[in-house]
């Protein structure tokens, strides 16, 4: 629960900035990304935890408002370029076949 009330964004759109490897990777990225500021929610595949496995099919997915989407990858990019880290930020959008 966020510590401040948050303004509600109907007509905000929620698009993927980001796929993480494992739950930790995620938590530490939404993490991040509330400490600057821009409203993250995480899609995990893997059951609450309940059933790992089902990760390796869907990830660990961070998610943002299409609105902050820009700041998002910058935030994650230069983390990512900081760390070692197997991470899949979507820095030029997705890909459309």
């Amino acid at each position: 629960m966020p510590s401040t009330p948050r303004t509600p964004r109907p007509e905000g759109r929620i698009v993927e900035v980001a796929n993480y490897p494992t739950r930790f990777e995620a938590g530490a990225a939404l993490d991040l990304l509330e400490a600057s500021g821009i409203q993250a929610m995480g899609k995990f595949g893997d059951a609450e935890g309940w059933a790992p496995h089902f990760a390796l099919v869907d990830g660990f997915r961070v998610c943002v408002f299409e609105d902050d989407l820009a700041e998002a990858r910058t935030i994650l990019a230069a983390t990512a370029t900081n760390t070692d880290a197997d991470v899949d930020v979507d820095v030029d959008g997705p890909s459309r076949n």
